[in-house]
């Protein structure tokens, strides 16, 4: 491992180079415990070649074996926390990405059934790049994904041009557009119940 002093200082400045913030989810001390465990892990293994990784880190690399999911993508943490909480109800799994790239490798790890996304991540430029990206990896694998777009800007055009990339729906964050987004999802996802068989 790299002789590198982590504290607060390195974080801003390594978050810098990205033109981004320190999520106030990342601290110090959680990198530090993390970058210990896999510490700990390395010479675990290193000490007993024959040992196998622990079953329980290999199911989390298996992310196609996990059930139908829902991916949020927002780069304000407070947005994607909102948005994990309202989509909880349909009982489907749900991953959430602030950042374009993030977003992408997820995807192609997981086959997402539905893809809620913020526009402005944090421009409209990385949202056109991000929605064209996901309706290409959708048509490629041959799976069927609902592409939803929410923006706060009123701007009329941006609807149309999302809808050209591939989205399945738009919403502007206006007054009550939560209850607005639970009813579109609603629709969408009892179309996509099988129906029970009647005899």
């Amino acid at each position: 491992m790299p002789n590198v002093e982590l504290d607060n200082e390195f974080l801003e400045q390594f978050f810098r180079l990205t033109n981004s913030k320190v999520p106030p989810e990342i601290d110090t001390i959680t990198i530090k415990k993390q970058l210990a465990k896999v510490s700990d892990l390395l010479q675990e293994l290193s000490a007993n070649p024959k040992r196998q990784i622990p079953n329980k880190l290999a199911e989390e690399e298996t992310e196609e074996e996990k059930g139908p999911g829902i991916l949020i993508v927002d780069d304000l943490g407070v947005i994607t926390y909102q948005l994990k909480v309202l989509l909880s109800k349909f009982e489907y799994d749900i991953d959430c990405s602030q950042e374009i790239y993030d977003a992408v490798n997820k995807f192609k790890k997981r086959k997402y059934n539905y893809v809620v996304m913020d526009l402005f991540i944090p421009t409209e430029r990385e949202g056109f790049i991000l929605l064209t990206e996901l309706r290409k990896m959708a048509i490629a694998s041959g799976i069927k994904t609902i592409i939803g777009v929410i923006t706060a800007s009123p701007r009329k055009e941006i609807e149309q041009q999302c809808k050209a990339r591939g989205a399945d729906f738009f919403l502007e964050k206006s007054n009550d557009w939560q209850n607005s987004l639970l009813s579109i999802m609603e629709e969408y996802i009892n179309v996509d119940k099988p129906e029970d068989d009647e005899y």
